[in-house]
């Protein structure tokens, strides 16, 4: 991974390991999934934004979106008590060692068929594999108003920046949320919420439009929670109409405590992209799962896994006959230290592993990330 991605391999390891140990965050940030195009030697070609771990400034993968530590049920206490406002504000910087800050091919040239056979076309050097460091910053925002015992209005607004040297990789996007969450305990038993949304890649709008979330929890045994979550966006995309359209997505997810020390997820989920070029259109589902442990009485760690395959409509025919076919894996480790060690902050060390292997071989990748990271709440 080079030079540079050792060294802040060896920084985050030893912040971590100089820090003294707060649980876990559990939140996982809503993403906007959004196809970007791409110009390979004047030919238009999309590629898919990859994505990361929870906690990471790119958007997550739907399955990391719906994946997240289980912890522990609270102790029985006296009945609920009137709900007053509340509000919530989590900060997050990072620095991040990326092996393919671009989310290219490693090829040299790609077969382009114009009608009369494929020939191979040199790759635009800027669309290549290219290392990197990035820089983020991510927010969280939210507040609370109780209208009734088990009930209140929910608001929310969520942003993230990634930025690399140059331009043409960077990453900006924004949502805000309105609706009603459900329940009288300390995690709420439902949320359903109106959303609007943003994002910019590369100076460009990539993805622009509103649609509805909801949440659904329930206790189904002792330290069990079994959760479901519905997100349907429209939108538009600056990068041309064949990129707009409609999509929906469907998560389930099992969680359990397995000892007081660790708990465990496993889930499936299924996606869905009808865009306005059915080349472009497709259908992915997946399974995932993860374990999470604290570590001694400093340190909380985990791993996170995932695996899913995705059918594209129809062929784009310039790079070959057939519908693309891809498998999609991912996989992450982490480790945090179990309270704020000055100021509030809390950091935190992840390597992530994503890898795509296509039917098309233009789509074939694989990124390697480390992220150092450093979190506030208030």
């Amino acid at each position: 991974m080079g030079r540079r991605h050792i060294a802040l391999a060896a920084l985050g390891g030893g912040w971590i390991l100089l820090v003294a140990s707060a649980p876990p965050r559990l939140e996982v940030a809503a993403w906007p999934e959004a196809a970007t195009v791409l110009t390979m030697s004047g030919v238009a070609v999309a590629a898919d934004a990859q994505a990361v771990p929870p906690g990471e400034q790119y958007p997550p993968a739907p399955h990391e979106r719906a994946l997240a530590p289980a912890v522990a049920a609270p102790a029985a206490g006296p009945g609920p008590k009137p709900r007053e406002t509340e509000w919530k504000l989590t900060v997050d910087l990072s620095v991040t060692g990326d092996s393919n800050r671009t989310n290219g091919s490693d090829l040299d040239t790609v077969p382009i068929d114009y009608g009369e056979g494929a020939l191979p076309v040199p790759l635009d050097p800027s669309l290549r594999e290219k290392a990197g460091i990035g820089r983020g910053a991510s927010a969280s925002a939210g507040v609370r108003l109780p209208v009734a015992t088990a009930m209140a209005l929910a608001f929310d607004a969520e942003g993230y920046v990634m930025d690399y040297d140059g331009a043409r990789n960077d990453d900006v996007s924004a949502l805000v949320a309105a609706g009603v969450e459900l329940g009288a305990g300390p995690v709420p038993d439902a949320t359903v919420q109106l959303i609007a949304f943003d994002r910019w890649y590369g100076g460009v709008e990539a993805l622009q439009g509103f649609g509805l979330r909801a949440n659904y929890r329930t206790m189904i045994g002792e330290g069990q929670t079994l959760r479901l979550a519905v997100d349907a966006r429209i939108f538009d995309s600056g990068y041309g109409e064949a990129f707009g359209g409609t999509q929906g997505s469907l998560y389930l997810t099992y969680d359990r405590v397995l000892d007081p020390r660790t708990s465990a997820s496993i889930g499936a989920w299924a996606h869905r992209e009808w865009l306005d070029d059915d080349a472009f259109s497709y259908s992915e589902a997946g399974i995932y799962g993860g374990v999470s442990r604290y570590l001694g009485d400093a340190l909380t760690g985990g791993v996170t896994a995932g695996v899913s395959r995705t059918w594209f409509d129809q062929p784009f025919l310039m790079l070959g006959p057939d519908p693309r076919r891809d498998w999609r894996m991912s996989g992450s480790l982490w480790l945090m230290t179990q309270r704020p060690v000055i100021w509030g902050v809390t950091p935190s060390l992840t390597y992530t592993y994503n890898r795509t292997a296509s039917s098309i071989g233009y789509y074939r990748n694989d990124r390697h990330r480390l992220r150092l990271g450093a979190a506030r709440s208030f």
